[in-house]
Order: C-alpha cells, then structure tokens, then sequence
C-alpha cells in the first residue's frame, strides 16, 4: 500500500506538531516558606527615668532560638543581650526590637514610654 504525496504531507502535517512540542511540561515544584517569626513580651512598658524593664522574646520557625536585642531610636536607651532594658535620661516613647540570629527579617518591637519620677500624693504624707 503506498500513500500518494498528499497523504503523506498530511500525516507529517498532523502528527509533527504533537511530537514537536517546543518546551516540556515541567510538574509545579513547591517553595516551602519559611514562616520564622519573633513574640516579644511585654508589647508595651512604662519605665521611669534611669529605671529597668525586662523583656523575653520567643522565636518560631527556625533551628536557633537566638535573639538580638536593640533599642530603635538614637540614645533611646540601652539593652543587654538578656533583654534587660535601661531607660534614657529622657522622656519620651522608644521601641525595643527583639530580631531572630537565624532569619533576621523575623523581629518584634515593643513600644517604651519613659516617664519622669515623681513623688505620689501617699508618699507625700509619710514625710
């Protein structure tokens, strides 16, 4: 059985673009997220003047649990590497910042309002 020319241009025709495909059909790859994320306690603290408040922080989400510790604002205190907080000489509102070692995008801030000491109306009447 012999085909003529025009069947024969048919059937390259038809059966090329099926076993020509320009690119493979790669199956989707997942990208697991790393979900690391960083809980400071407490969210919020008033300290008077020269006076310590201490904070703890908890990483999720990765092998190290390390946390860095910083005080946002220029003279806003101080902080050790324990999370003990010193307050400036300065009223105002600062922002402790509590940051995973491993995945450093992964941070906490907690907000600081320094107060000035002053004497309350009882301590007044025990002079």
């Amino acid at each position: 059985m012999s085909m003529s020319l025009f069947q024969t241009a048919l059937s390259v025709a038809l059966v090329l673009p099926f076993s020509t495909v320009p690119f493979a059909a790669t199956p989707r790859q997942s990208v697991k997220q790393d979900s690391a994320s960083v809980t400071i306690n407490p969210r919020e603290a008033t300290v008077h003047v020269g006076q310590t408040q201490t904070f703890e922080a908890v990483v999720k989400g990765t092998q190290s649990t390390g946390i860095r510790w910083a005080v946002e604002e220029h003279n806003g205190g101080r902080i050790t590497e324990d999370g003990i907080y010193t307050a400036p000489r300065y009223v105002g509102l600062y922002h402790v910042v509590a940051t995973s070692e491993e995945k450093p995008a992964a941070k906490a801030v907690a907000k600081v309002t320094v107060v000035t000491e002053y004497d309350t109306p009882d301590s007044q009447k025990l002079r």
